[in-house]
């Protein structure tokens, strides 16, 4: 067996009842290569594991250096010092859309993507951010009494749901209002999408919000809420989604932009110490790159260096 230059001669055991193979034991003659495969190994004639693989020391230090960052965040939110977010572009066309949907008089539809179904996906936590922008939507349509719809396929996350609707109509004083029949669910990606473009047939609402973990659903919503003239905001983090989402909406969220968001208007310490820890990452690992092209067109490798270690 060949892993780009390493020679790899290893021993399996096959179990008949998980029918699967796991691998016993190793001979290479690089390391390296073989560990961008897997985090730990068990060398042959070897007692010890390490811990630290060669070639992935900067991303420990990367990791080590967010979480410090989200530490002085957090503490500095504590003080009331909580680093500033700026307020994106589709959180003052929420405002507008929900203003438009009174006038009217017509709901507003949301939905947080098919997201894989679950929370305790890679997906979950742009769901979370979208529930979180949810909670200000709906503060806003308790407010101006205009009905909200919720359709999702997402299980685990219904409770979290219920009670996000529940608490922004008893936060406006109408707890009286909440309707729980306002959310849908349809179990699987198909039966969620199909009910969504029913939902939009039958009551045309006045906004649709697709904001979350979206896959090919984007486009069949986008392109159904066009068909009533709907005012559409869009968001997601999935890359391959994101034209879609640009095309069909009026306005979108793009990437990380959604976590923004929900951190802007629930304003909780933790969600916003961690976007501050990813900006100040960023904004490091930027300044690490200018340095580095700087020092290697003057012949003095040392950032290179040191992400080889």
């Amino acid at each position: 067996m060949t892993l780009a230059k390493a020679s790899c001669e290893f021993e399996h055991e096959y179990d008949q009842r998980s029918k699967r193979a796991s691998i016993k034991s190793f001979e290479i003659e690089d390391e390296s290569y073989l560990y961008a495969y897997t985090p730990f190994i068990r060398l042959k004639n070897s007692e010890d594991i390490l811990l630290i693989i060669s070639g992935r020391g900067f991303s420990f230090v990367v990791l080590v250096l967010m979480f410090v960052f989200f530490y002085v965040a957090l503490q500095l939110a504590k003080k009331g010092k909580a680093p500033q977010i700026r307020r994106i572009t589709a959180m003052d066309a929420i405002d507008e859309a929900v203003g438009r949907a009174t006038e009217e008089g017509r709901p507003v539809h949301f939905t947080s993507g098919y997201a894989y179904a679950t929370l305790s996906s890679e997906q979950g936590p742009q769901v979370l951010a979208s529930i979180g922008i949810l909670s200000h939507v709906a503060a806003l349509c308790a407010r101006f009494d205009v009905p909200i719809i919720y359709n999702t396929c997402i299980a685990d996350s219904l409770p979290l749901v219920e009670e996000t609707l529940r608490a922004a109509y008893r936060n406006e004083g109408k707890p009286e209002s909440y309707d729980p029949k306002s959310i849908r669910y349809q179990p699987e990606q198909s039966p969620y999408v199909a009910a969504v473009l029913a939902t939009l047939q039958r009551e045309r609402p006045a906004v649709n919000m697709m904001i979350g973990g979206l896959y090919y659903e984007s486009v069949v919503m986008g392109e159904a809420g066009n068909m009533i003239g709907a005012t559409q905001i869009g968001g997601t983090a999935n890359i391959h989604q994101m034209p879609f989402i640009i095309a069909t909406c009026d306005y979108a969220m793009i990437g990380e932009e959604i976590f923004a968001a929900s951190a802007y208007v629930t304003k909780d310490p933790l969600v916003t110490s961690g976007i501050a820890a990813g900006d100040w990452t960023k904004g490091l690992l930027i300044l690490l790159t200018i340095l580095g092209a700087v020092m290697e067109l003057s012949g003095i490798p040392v950032i290179s260096q040191l992400l080889k270690w």
